[in-house]
């Protein structure tokens, strides 16, 4: 009878702290999400709850809060190319990007 070998999955190393942007993009190139909750750095929130409550919530709310955040140069013209490609303003695409993101991960199990 021959034995069949099982091969341990490899022992993911987290990127060090204060990672730059690169190497962080990396490492979430090469590891999925179920690789991370496979070996319990990450996991899944059980209650749900809230994000779908939030979710219908700001359907009914009006833009009023501003939300600023660092990206470079490059990665603003090409937002603004693909605006402008679509004819809506910037801050519209990437909020549009974000509510559709933000959809996406809620409906995650």
């Amino acid at each position: 009878m021959k034995r069949k070998s099982v091969k341990k999955a490899a022992r993911i190393r987290l990127p060090r702290k204060g990672a730059s942007y690169t190497e962080l993009s990396d490492f979430f190139d090469r590891h999925d999400g179920s690789d991370l909750e496979a070996q319990g750095i990450m996991e899944v929130d059980p209650q749900r709850a809230d994000l779908d409550r939030m979710m219908l919530q700001y359907w009914n709310e009006p833009n009023t809060r501003q939300l600023n955040i660092r990206i470079p140069p490059t990665a603003r013209r090409m937002i603004e190319k693909l605006a402008k490609r679509k004819t809506v303003q910037v801050s519209t695409l990437v909020r549009m990007w974000v509510i559709d993101s933000m959809r996406r991960e809620a409906s995650r199990s």
